[in-house]
């Protein structure tokens, strides 16, 4: 039996989305410091 459906199931777009919020998760910490240091400087 071949599977002829296009597209992506919920389990790999749960996937992504789980990638995409640890990735924003570590840019988000990476970059607060960078504003903190620009809050402090004015």
């Amino acid at each position: 039996m071949k599977n002829n459906r296009k597209g992506f199931t919920l389990v790999e777009l749960m996937a992504v989305l789980v990638i995409l919020g640890i990735l924003a998760t570590v840019v988000v910490v990476s970059i607060d410091p960078v504003f903190q240091r620009a809050n402090l400087e004015k």
